[in-house]
């Protein structure tokens, strides 16, 4: 199974041609030569390969605390999904 990480860094490599070689989980966005608009085209692949949304504060720190920030942000949206479908399954009213 791909981590978190690793997909973020193919998609770094594939989408934006970040080299491989200075990808690591220490660096920021900033080190990676990433400009303002290749960080806004991240954050959009971000929200279309993992379904979370990202503010300017979520893409500033290394790349290893933004993977987490992702990974709580996917994990979280999902358990809402779950817990959002449940609550509207009781919640719906029924007619004598």
């Amino acid at each position: 199974m791909t981590t978190t990480y690793e997909r973020i860094a193919g998609l770094l490599t594939e989408h934006l041609g970040v080299p491989e070689d200075i990808i690591r989980p220490d660096a920021t966005l900033t080190d990676l030569e990433l400009d303002s608009l290749s960080i806004v085209e991240l954050s959009v692949i971000i929200q279309e390969e993992f379904g979370v949304e990202l503010s300017e504060e979520d893409l500033k720190p290394t790349l290893g605390e933004f993977c987490r920030i992702v990974e709580q942000r996917r994990d979280g949206s999902e358990a809402m999904g779950a817990d959002s479908s449940r609550q509207d399954v009781s919640t719906t009213p029924t007619r004598p």
